[in-house]
């Protein structure tokens, strides 16, 4: 792997690993000030936006991980294609805790600009994941 690849995916890397240790504090300085991101359609605009949107996540699902299955890098962009597994023990979507055990799948795209992620978009299976939590 070249540097410039493993300089491109660090970040990358890091951004899973807010998810996986459950701490918000990684996302410190690992998003570009100007970040954009795109959630299933959904526009999150600068870092705090994002941590917010983060950090409520984890809140319903606090033991969540991340495993990426593949990984594609191109330039200053990393696409990833990931599955996660989590239990339900907050409040998501307007529904209360289920306390279920439920998977859910994505691909995410990121840019990568000087070592920080200036803009994602994310697109993931909250349909699936919306049935498992009805049941």
């Amino acid at each position: 792997m070249t540097e410039s690849r493993e300089a491109t995916l660090a970040p990358v890397r890091r951004f899973y690993e807010v998810y996986n240790t459950h701490d918000l504090s990684l996302l410190d300085g690992l998003l570009a000030s100007e970040y954009v991101g795109e959630v299933n359609g959904q526009r999150v605009v600068g870092p705090e936006a994002a941590r917010g949107v983060i950090g409520a996540f984890l809140a319903a699902f606090p033991d969540i991980r991340y495993e990426v299955v593949d990984t594609l890098v191109e330039g200053r962009r990393v696409v990833t294609r990931w599955r996660a597994a989590a239990t339900h023990l907050g409040s998501f979507a307007g529904l209360a805790p289920s306390g279920r055990r439920v998977t859910m799948t994505g691909v995410t795209l990121f840019q990568v600009e000087e070592g920080h992620i200036s803009a994602l978009w994310n697109v993931w299976d909250v349909h699936g994941l919306l049935e498992q939590l009805r049941g």
